[in-house]
């Protein structure tokens, strides 16, 4: 299993626009061969925690995926290459940090 953490961060004001087009895909990424988890998710907004403030202009995917090639097979689809074709102006820096889980 490799779990990935999507930070995106997008141009001012425009974070709703790249979560509802990550929420467009996320039903056909759910379907994708080797997909566990794909979750569009944002900071929570009850101000700052203990650990850090929530942030403005961000999206994070939560993502599990079989494998690494599941993985590169999911960034190679016609919908990803959509999607970030339709967001290009929108985001400003995507971070993808891949995960393994120890001792699950």
């Amino acid at each position: 299993m490799l779990w990935v953490i999507a930070t995106i961060t997008t141009a001012p004001g425009h974070d709703k626009d790249v979560l509802n087009a990550l929420l467009d895909i996320a039903p056909t990424v759910r379907q994708e061969a080797g997909c566990q988890l794909y979750q569009p998710s944002q900071d929570h907004p009850e101000g700052p925690t203990a650990y850090a403030p929530p942030r403005r202009d961000t999206v994070t995917v939560i993502e599990a995926w079989d494998s690494r090639q599941a993985l590169d097979d999911h960034m190679a689809t016609p919908h990803m290459t959509r999607f970030s074709e339709a967001t290009s102006e929108w985001v400003t820096h995507a971070e993808i940090r891949l995960i393994d889980p120890v001792g699950a």
